[in-house]
């Protein structure tokens, strides 16, 4: 696989230098430190039990404006796993086409392929902070998905949204790993802005995870869930201030005939940026963030209620951005099972980070 995805990215390469009108070349890499302070399962003292050095991405990506109308862009994502021997992975993160104009809807773009999901703060969250977005951190939906969109921007500047239909397991999974999920999944988004530097918006997405009957002999499948996830948006900008607060919910419904009892998660994020740049010249900013979830409403061993309290600072300068976080995750032993309660996942994390990206017109 690793040789064809590889393959495959040469002959864009290739085709895009003959045929298309622009080429960009661009590529993001981040290596991070990560240290993990927590209970030891074994003997119930507090040590450090992660210490390491990794590359956790390296974006490498070619987009194409193959005409005034028709653009493409196509990433790949190197990172360091121990799944394989030699110690790194490979996987397609985009590949995708943009039509403008196909639909006779201005300032409307049709996106067909593996894209971007248009939840929340999914598509536009910029990793100022080390961590992801809720909804990818959560598990509500991936960061990208094999789907078809159309999303654009509100008359008079009011705002933008996105329509989109995806397959609804994110971009590691399609073909034969979908046999049972033939479900799609639907998703609305719409952000607002009514006044300068205020940002409203909310998303639903409808999903499924694997079908209600098992291919093998028609009973119920344990397994199977009816997903719907709603976000509630609101982002703040004046001056070097930044505010996020975003609200998710997951509502789960099971099989009619199945005995697991249906519930519904939810949380919120609270996000606030100062760049202190104006005042020390260094594009320094200091960073917060405190997340809640709550998934207590389980009846199985997967119920949990974590608090998250993140610090962190960004250095950015030319094209390199340092990245310093240190996050404290809790788990409320009244409300976790008991693979969360007792102290055994509360932790102390903290990671340093170094990003660097470049970005060339290769014709």
């Amino acid at each position: 696989m690793r040789k064809l995805i590889v393959s495959v990215s040469v002959l864009l390469l290739l085709c895009s230098m003959l045929q298309g009108v622009e080429t960009k070349l661009s590529g993001e890499f981040w290596s991070r430190w990560s240290m993990e302070y927590a209970q030891n399962p074994a003997t119930g003292e507090d040590e450090v039990l992660k210490n390491f050095l990794a590359l956790e991405r390296g974006y490498l990506g070619l987009e194409t404006k193959i005409s005034d109308d028709i653009k493409s862009r196509f990433t790949v994502d190197i990172f360091s796993t121990d799944s394989v021997s030699n110690g790194a992975g490979l996987k397609l993160k985009y590949a995708y086409l943009d039509f403008n104009n196909l639909l006779p809807v201005t300032d409307m773009t049709l996106t067909a392929g593996l894209q971007k999901v248009y939840f929340g703060t999914l598509y536009d969250w910029d990793y100022s902070l080390i961590g992801k977005a809720p909804a990818d951190e959560y598990k509500l939906t991936s960061s990208a998905d094999y789907g078809i969109s159309a999303h654009g921007y509100l008359p008079k500047g009011w705002g933008e949204y996105a329509l989109g239909l995806y397959n609804g397991e994110g971009y590691k999974k399609y073909g034969s790993n979908l046999k049972d999920n033939t479900q799609f999944a639907y998703l609305a988004n719409i952000r607002m802005i009514p006044f300068a530097g205020l940002t409203l918006g909310g998303s639903v997405l409808l999903n499924s995870v694997e079908r209600e009957n098992l291919l093998s002999d028609d009973s119920v499948n344990p397994k199977y869930q009816d997903q719907l996830m709603l976000d509630g948006l609101a982002h703040y900008i004046n001056g070097p201030i930044d505010i996020c607060l975003e609200y998710l919910s997951k509502k789960v419904d099971h099989a009619s005939s199945y005995s697991a009892d249906d519930y519904q998660a939810w949380g919120i994020m609270i996000f606030p940026k100062l760049s202190l740049k104006n005042i020390l010249g260094p594009d320094l900013s200091l960073l917060a963030r405190y997340d809640i979830w709550d998934e207590s409403d389980r009846d199985d061993n997967g119920k949990y209620l974590l608090n998250a309290i993140t610090a962190g600072l960004q250095y950015d300068f030319s094209a390199l951005s340092l990245q310093l976080n240190g996050t404290k995750k809790s788990y409320d032993e009244d409300n976790s099972a008991p693979a969360y309660a007792d102290n055994q996942k509360d932790a102390v994390e903290i990671m340093a980070q170094v990003k660097w990206h470049f970005s060339n017109t290769i014709n």
